[in-house]
């Protein structure tokens, strides 16, 4: 999956680029501007590191600050003995058939049934 670029940024990159490609012909190659190259050199050098990071850091400045969860995991947890069913969050280290403790109801052994994600986000 690739990452999308604001067209704004992309844009004012290539015509930062452009402007300093302009500068380093213009101070190559045109008699009057030969005298001062150094200081059109270090002026085209700036654009383009300018162009850079317009281009780099202008897509992380679009993004969203806190990212949008895209699905929600659910744990769904039952006993061995009686028909009890209860769901919570998906917590780091569950997996199907991990014994949980004792049933609220019965006092049988409760079990990870299920783990399934449910989707947040419509696509």
């Amino acid at each position: 999956m690739s990452k999308k670029r604001q067209p704004i940024f992309t844009i004012a990159s290539i015509l930062l680029t452009l402007v300093a490609v302009v500068i380093f012909l213009l101070g190559t190659m045109v008699e009057p501007f030969n005298a001062y190259w150094i200081p059109m050199f270090a002026g085209g050098l700036v654009l383009l590191i300018s162009a850079w990071g317009v281009y780099y850091f202008g897509e992380r400045s679009a993004k969203p600050t806190q990212e949008e969860e895209k699905e929600k995991v659910i744990t769904v947890i039952g006993c061995k003995n009686c028909d009890v069913r209860e769901e919570r969050a998906f917590a780091e280290g569950d997996y199907v058939r991990k014994e949980i403790g004792p049933c609220k109801k019965c006092s049988g052994t409760s079990v990870i049934k299920a783990i399934y994600a449910v989707s947040l986000k419509k696509e």
